[in-house]
């Protein structure tokens, strides 16, 4: 049976993990403030390639100040323009569960970087585009990269959305300061 993107939605709210295929691959996603989903989400930190971080995935880019404290002019642009996958970094997030924060402290207690840091990118798949959309807000999501979901994820997630590109991208990663200074960790 499909689900139509009006139910995937609404499992989302119940607090389901989904996994979403888009240009980058495959993520598994979660509501940003459901603190049992993102419990289960967080448990997927090990999953993840080296040098990526929990992303929120918006539909566009007036989202942003959903889940940015503050942000420079030029992050709309950057955001609402980008034509291949574009992760910023920002400093200040808000609106994620508590789960998060805590579980993001404890994975990165070593390197000491944790200060409320939030990665942000715009979907650019029309079917995503359209299941954030109907969600009302943006999604948590923990990106693999990968065409296929590691055994761990296959486990937590019921549902799966959207359809694989041949070849992923791989997101351009840059960090965007309040004062608007730009620097690029991944190009």
């Amino acid at each position: 049976m499909t689900l139509s993107i009006r139910d995937i939605a609404f499992q989302l709210r119940q607090g389901q993990l989904i996994a979403i295929a888009d240009e980058t691959g495959w993520s598994i996603a979660a509501d940003p403030v459901n603190d049992a989903a993102i419990g289960q989400l967080m448990t997927l930190l090990s999953t993840m390639p080296n040098g990526l971080q929990p992303t929120v995935l918006i539909h566009n880019a007036d989202q942003l100040g959903l889940y940015v404290g503050k942000l420079p002019d030029v992050a709309y642009d950057l955001v609402e323009f980008a034509e291949n996958p574009l992760t910023v970094v920002f400093d200040q997030g808000k609106n994620l569960s508590p789960v998060f924060w805590k579980a993001l402290a404890e994975s990165t207690s070593t390197s000491g970087s944790t200060n409320e840091e939030i990665a942000v990118r715009r979907c650019l798949n029309a079917d995503v585009q359209r299941l954030i959309g109907s969600f009302g807000r943006g999604l948590l999501t923990i990106p693999l990269e990968s065409l296929v979901l590691p055994p761990a994820a296959e486990v937590l997630v019921t549902i799966r959305f959207g359809t694989l590109p041949g070849m992923p991208k791989r997101p351009r990663i840059m960090r965007l300061k309040v004062n608007g200074e730009v620097s690029f960790i991944r190009k």
